[in-house]
C-alpha cells in the first residue's frame, strides 16, 4: 500500500514536470526523473528493511524463549547425566575399594594367624644351634683338654684344670643369663597368651551360657506346654467321668 501511494506520488511529480515544460525547457529530465526515482527507491528501501527486521527481530525474540526452554531442557539432561555419572562412579570405586580393603584385610589376617608360630619356630630353631654348637665346642675342649694333659702332666692338669673352670664359670655365666633371658621372654608371652586365653574363654563362657540359657528357656517353655496339655487333657477326662457318675446316679433314682 505504501509502495502504490508512493508510485502516485511520483506519477503527480512527473505532470507537474511535463505541465512546466515550456519553461524548464533546459532542465535534464533523466537527470530529475533518476533524482526522483533514487528518492523513492531509497525511501522504499528503508520502510521495506524496517518491516523485515521488526519481523526478524519478532522471529529472533521468539526463537531467544525458546532458546531459553532448550536452555533449561539441556541443562536438565547435562545434570541428570552428571549426576548419573557421579553415583555409579562413585558406586564402582566404592566397590573397587571395599574389594581391596576384604583382600587386604584378609591377608593381614592370615599373616598374623601364622606370624607367632614361625617366630616361635624361629627361636626353637635358634636355640637348639646355640646348643648344638655349645656342646660341640665343650666336647672339642675336653678332647683337646684331654690330649693336653696327657701330654703336659700334672701341671698342664693344673692348667687345664683352671682353664676349664674358668670356661666352665663363662659359660655357666652365659648359660644363666640365657636361661634368664629365656624365662622372661616365655614369662611375657605367658602373660600375653594368658591375657588372650583367659579373655577368649571368658567370652566363650559368657556366650555359651546364653545359648544354655536360651535353649533351657525353650526347653523348659516345650515341657511346660506339654505338662499343662496333659493336665487339661486329665482335667476333661475327668469331668467327663464325674459328669457321666453324676448322670448315672440321677438315672437311678427311678429305680430305687
Amino acid at each position: 500500500m505504501k509502495l502504490k501511494k508512493k508510485m502516485v506520488a511520483g506519477v503527480v511529480a512527473v505532470g507537474i514536470i511535463s505541465g512546466a515544460g515550456f519553461s524548464l525547457a533546459n532542465t535534464d529530465a533523466g537527470g530529475a526523473l533518476r533524482s526522483w526515482y533514487d528518492n523513492l527507491f531509497n525511501q522504499t528501501s528503508e520502510e521495506v528493511l524496517a518491516e523485515s527486521n521488526a519481523n526478524f527481530e519478532r522471529i529472533l525474540a521468539q526463537l531467544r524463549a525458546e532458546n531459553e526452554v532448550l536452555k533449561e531442557l539441556a541443562t536438565s539432561q547435562i545434570n541428570g547425566t552428571r549426576d548419573s555419572a557421579i553415583a555409579n562412579s562413585t558406586l564402582a570405586i566404592n566397590s573397587a575399594k571395599e574389594s581391596h580393603i576384604q583382600s587386604l584385610d584378609a591377608e593381614k589376617a592370615a599373616i598374623e594367624l601364622g606370624m607367632e608360630y614361625q617366630f616361635y619356630n624361629l627361636f626353637l630353631s635358634g636355640s637348639l644351634e646355640i646348643l648344638a654348637k655349645g656342646n660341640e665346642m665343650q666336647g672339642t675342649a675336653v678332647a683337646d683338654f684331654g690330649n693336653h694333659t696327657g701330654a703336659k702332666g700334672q701341671e698342664a692338669v693344673t692348667e687345664v684344670t683352671n682353664q676349664l673352670n674358668t670356661v666352665k664359670e663363662n659359660a655357666v655365666s652365659e648359660l644363666e643369663s640365657a636361661i634368664i633371658r629365656a624365662k622372661e621372654e616365655l614369662t611375657a608371652d605367658v602373660d600375653d597368651y594368658t591375657e588372650i586365653v583367659s579373655r577368649n574363654l571368658n567370652n566363650q563362657a559368657v556366650w555359651k551360657g546364653e545359648e544354655i540359657r536360651e535353649e533351657l528357656d525353650r526347653i523348659l517353655a516345650g515341657m511346660v506346654a506339654e505338662q499343662q496339655a496333659i493336665i487339661t487333657a486329665k482335667a476333661a477326662e475327668l469331668e467327663a467321668d464325674a459328669k457321666q457318675s453324676l448322670d448315672d446316679v440321677v438315672a437311678g433314682i427311678g429305680n430305687e
